[in-house]
């Protein structure tokens, strides 16, 4: 139970710096899909280390999650477990399909990610808001901070998988995204058996 709450509340906590960096590396990449190609593999050292931390992270949590989900035999943390599986899906395709590859590829490896952190985000979201629905750890007020916060994120995930708006728009609650990874790290630290 100790390791399930270290990896669950620490990745939680460390993803928030890899999407803080990520932000600011994307930020500075070119807009057309050939240049950002170029753009990437001229900066590979930097993408790449990023990108296996983020998997290194985002392992953690579902690591804890599926700790989380045996213990408690929960469907919630069977859901976040299981958007966490298919969110790991994500980085062999972009550290495979991202570096020294035709523009083809790349723009092939690129929209499987996208579809597959869109999907991924939405069982994960779905999970974490069935969790803090059932909730007796949190105080009042941060519960329903993260059913507020799962929700719009949700809302937002699945209005992007449905083509209501694209998957640069859903990202733009990234912040709130945060503040919830914030509040699952705690969540994991309150957690009991029994």
């Amino acid at each position: 139970m100790r390791l399930a709450k270290i990896l669950w509340s620490l990745g939680s906590v460390l993803i928030n710096f890899t999407i803080i960096i990520y932000i600011f590396l994307i930020s500075k990449a070119p807009v057309d899909l050939v240049e950002r190609q170029i753009y990437i593999n001229e900066n590979w050292n930097t993408f790449s280390t990023h990108w296996k931390a983020e998997f290194l992270f985002m392992a953690m949590i579902t690591v804890g999650a599926f700790y989380f989900a045996n213990i408690f035999k929960s469907a919630s943390w069977s859901i976040i477990t299981i958007g966490q599986l298919i969110l790991l899906a994500m980085y062999p395709i972009m550290l495979g399909g991202y570096r020294n590859t035709t523009p083809e590829i790349f723009s092939m490896s690129n929209q499987m990610a996208i579809v597959i952190f869109v999907f991924g985000n939405i069982i994960f979201l779905a999970g974490l808001l069935h969790l803090y629905f059932s909730d007796n750890y949190l105080k009042k007020w941060l519960k329903l901070s993260a059913i507020a916060l799962a929700s719009i994120a949700l809302i937002a995930f699945s209005a992007s998988f449905i083509g209501l708006i694209d998957w640069k728009q859903a990202l733009k609650i990234g912040p709130l995204v945060n503040i919830l990874y914030l509040i699952n790290a705690y969540y994991g630290l309150k957690l009991k058996m029994g």
